[in-house]
């Protein structure tokens, strides 16, 4: 298996995702220094292939530092990464493979590692620019551990924000070693000093979670899990009263609160709120919850109330530490309802809660329209709220126009942040750079780059405050599938229209499109109550510019019909021969009282592509759930069918019939496959035999991966894999089962649309069926 020339590294008979290759750094690297490391690598033949990690071992914390993906069991594979290393008396570099969560079988294949470099790229030079918290009305917060308070990483960071959350090293787990004990991770010093040389304010996260935190807490002394009788109750009780006051005690060090100390407030309870609507309450069925019931979130507000702003607070001072509720996807409406939910019967049953959290981790799609909507719902429990995790994911791969984007995503959002200042105690970026990011694999979600340079983000945050450094222009792409809609009567109103999500322009309408050899169809909805003669529409196609008044003057067909809040048009702009698979240079733009708004900005265009027809289906709602056992029930006689008979690689293959069903958020599907062998030998789940479900909540199609989404892949003999995301997260969303049938194999599956499913709702959908043989796969087909 030699990469050069003769010899590499194997590790062999690996036990678990963390056996590697590990080499002793303790006094070799400087910390703060950002390295440059190069290695090349690649699994067994035939191996279950997986990410490969360069992660550290300083004075017993651990860390991950950088991710090699694409890895193969057939050549070798080399992967360049930055990194830089804390202060440490021990510290040890190492490659693993990528943790799994728990349940989910971690990757122990043979690998093979060599040529490995670390070198020390030329130093980074900190762009001069006016600093972040100079230009909002509240303290700018940034989540980093002791690798960015040294070097140029502290440089920046010092440059544009005042207040620092610790990563990971105050959670649970960063207070005890590996027997449980009480052990504070050096980090915490570390930061803690940090702030204190520089004037930082200390916002820490998070005291009580379900997950990071130690074993032991929620075991007896014989190490069995604890139970809700009220003996077992107290115990638990006990221990996070005592974790809570033993954190404040510890960090007392630092001064008094509300004194000399740093820290001014803490994310008590964490991500507390159900992903799904299944419980009344919304209550995540986490061990606190289990053992303590919903008045856990009680008890931890009144802990750190008596010891934060009671046993070690400084006299006289009124509450000098914020006591936070945290939580992520407030800005999705039912999950929102759930959470302030709960947060008014915390405050009806008087536990001392101050302020409410939103983690606010995004992507492109998500409107920002929508973070408004979330801060407005909350304002009404009269409680501080803070943006506590902000980052905006691009989706891969990355590019120039999508990171453009995420500049104005940046620049709406902190303009919303800044209309609601006296409401925002603080909003933190959840990062410095890109690759320090927990989301950097779905497309870099921070505000610098790699090489601790501005992206667009930045400007969009301080030109919400008048820079003078503008946003580039951005440069708009979007897929048309092909169809027509005639202009009549009931062009505005098509079903069609329904189908796709809108584009926005720039907030006074939105517009989508289909088409044709010799025409683009256009739908544009306005936003604009008050009528003028000059109201109209103006679009861009290659070269030649068109014009559609409100009135349905203009020099190409139309329909324009008046509505309550403006009014809807539909035109056809002539073509030439376009075919699939062609580009368009278009613009849409709207003209209202002499002012123009635009897809893109003036003076520039957009690129549409042209793609095949839209596939869609209409799915009936079930009388009652099915039961997911494998087995067709006669309900499965009333559902919607659709077949793969796409053909995507191979020839011949598997061909899959599949039934669709939904009821209250769920989508239910029983697939019957016709295989004469079925195969589940191959090392790598795609090559076996099985189907993949893709699903698109709330039909996006924003072109790539958001956190809701899912690739679901289940093989014949219902082992359970995906292709995106967050592996636990997407696993609680599904249920599923399978069945040997005569000529192959059925599997029946339940798959929660988490806040978007019901009547009359429109979801992406995909359905796949991968044909193995020999364990390689030889023919995919499609829906």
């Amino acid at each position: 298996q030699s990469n050069s020339p003769t010899h590499s590294a194997v590790i062999r008979d690996r036990r678990s995702q963390g056996d590697g290759l590990r080499y002793d750094i303790s006094g070799l690297l400087e910390p703060g220094v950002t390295y440059e490391v190069t290695a090349s690598f690649r699994f067994d033949d035939g191996a279950e292939t997986d990410d490969v990690v360069l992660s550290l071992e300083a004075d017993g914390s651990f860390s991950n530092l950088v991710t090699f993906s694409g890895m193969s069991n057939s050549e070798w594979v080399t992967g360049t990464g930055t990194f830089s290393v804390p202060e440490a008396t021990e510290a040890y570099l190492y490659f693993e493979t990528a943790w799994e969560a728990e349940g989910v079988a971690a990757n122990t294949s043979t690998l093979f590692i060599d040529d490995i470099q670390v070198a020390i790229p030329a130093p980074a030079v900190i762009e001069n620019l006016t600093p972040i918290k100079d230009t909002l009305p509240f303290p700018a917060g940034v989540a980093i551990d002791s690798r960015e308070t040294l070097g140029s990483s502290a440089e920046l960071l010092l440059r544009h924000f005042d207040q620092i959350s610790a990563e990971n090293h105050m959670k649970p787990d960063a207070w005890y070693n590996d027997a449980g004990e009480w052990s504070p991770s050096p980090q915490i010093a570390q930061l803690m000093d940090f702030a204190v040389e520089n004037d930082l304010r200390v916002y820490g996260h998070v005291l009580v979670w379900h997950s990071q935190t130690p074993a032991f807490f929620f075991e007896d002394g014989a190490g069995a899990p604890l139970s809700d009788s009220p003996e077992d109750q107290a115990i638990l009780r006990e221990r996070m009263e005592t974790h809570i006051t033993n954190v404040a005690d510890y960090l007392s060090q630092w001064g008094e609160f509300g004194g000399d100390n740093p820290l001014v407030a803490w994310d008590v309870v964490n991500e507390v709120i159900d992903d799904s609507a299944a419980y009344e309450d919304g209550m995540r069925r986490s061990r606190w919850y289990e053992v303590l019931g919903e008045t856990f979130v009680d008890d931890a507000f009144r802990f750190a109330d008596a010891a934060f702003n009671g046993t070690y607070a400084a006299p006289g001072v009124d509450r000098p530490v914020t006591l936070f509720i945290n939580d992520y996807n407030t800005e999705q409406a039912g999950k929102r309802g759930r959470y302030l939910g709960l947060i008014q019967r915390v405050i009806n049953r008087g536990a001392p809660i101050d302020g409410i959290g939103h983690q606010f981790h995004l992507n492109l799609s998500l409107p920002v329209a929508n973070l408004e909507q979330a801060i407005v719902d909350a304002k009404a429990l009269g409680l501080v709220q803070a943006v506590t995790e902000f980052d905006v994911t691009t989706g891969v791969p990355e590019s120039e126009a999508k990171f453009i984007d995420q500049g104005y995503y940046y620049r709406d959002a902190f303009e919303i942040f800044r209309t609601y200042a006296d409401d925002i105690y603080s909003a933190t970026v959840w990062g410095l750079i890109d690759s320090r990011s927990w989301r950097d694999d779905n497309g870099g979600p921070l505000v610098f780059d790699d090489a601790f340079q501005a992206k667009p983000a930045y400007y969009g945050i301080v030109n919400g405050e008048g820079g003078s450094d503008p946003l580039p222009p951005r440069l708009r792409t979007a897929n048309v599938f092909a169809g027509s809609v005639a202009i009549d009567g009931d062009a505005v109103g098509s079903p069609v229209w329904d189908r796709l999500p809108l584009l926005d322009i720039e907030g006074h309408g939105d517009f989508q499109f289909r088409w044709a050899p010799d025409h683009l169809t256009v739908f544009v909805s306005v936003d604009d109550a008050t009528a003028d003669a000059a109201d109209g529409l103006e679009f861009t196609v290659g070269a030649v510019e068109h014009t559609f008044g409100r009135d349905g003057s203009g020099d190409v067909s139309g329909t324009a019909t008046e509505t309550a809040s403006g009014y809807d048009a539909v035109v056809h702009l002539p073509l030439s021969g376009a075919a699939e698979g062609g580009v368009l240079e278009f613009d849409a733009r709207v003209v209202d009282d002499g002012d123009t708004y635009g897809w893109n900005t003036p003076g520039v265009t957009g690129t549409l592509t042209l793609v095949e027809e839209l596939s869609y289906t209409e799915i009936p709602q079930a009388a009652t759930a099915p039961t997911i056992d494998g087995a067709k029930e006669s309900l499965w006689d009333d559902a919607d069918v659709v077949t793969t008979v796409k053909q995507v690689t191979g020839t011949g293959g598997a061909i899959g019939t599949f039934h669709s069903l939904w009821k209250d958020n769920m989508l239910y599907l029983y697939a019957e496959i016709a295989d004469d062998v079925v195969d589940v030998t191959g090392s790598d789940p795609w090559t076996q035999d099985s189907v993949e479900i893709y699903v698109d909540g709330g039909n996006v199609k924003n072109g790539s991966y958001r956190y809701d989404d899912t690739q679901i892949r289940i093989n014949a003999e219902n082992v359970v894999s995906f292709g995106t995301g967050d592996e636990s997260f997407q696993a609680n969303r599904v249920e599923s089962a399978t069945s040997l049938v005569d000529g192959g194999y059925a599997i029946e599956v339940a798959i929660s649309l988490l806040e978007y499913g019901g009547e009359g709702t429109f979801h992406g959908l995909d359905v796949q069926v991968n044909d193995a043989a020999g364990g390689a796969r030889d023919a995919i087909r499609n829906w």
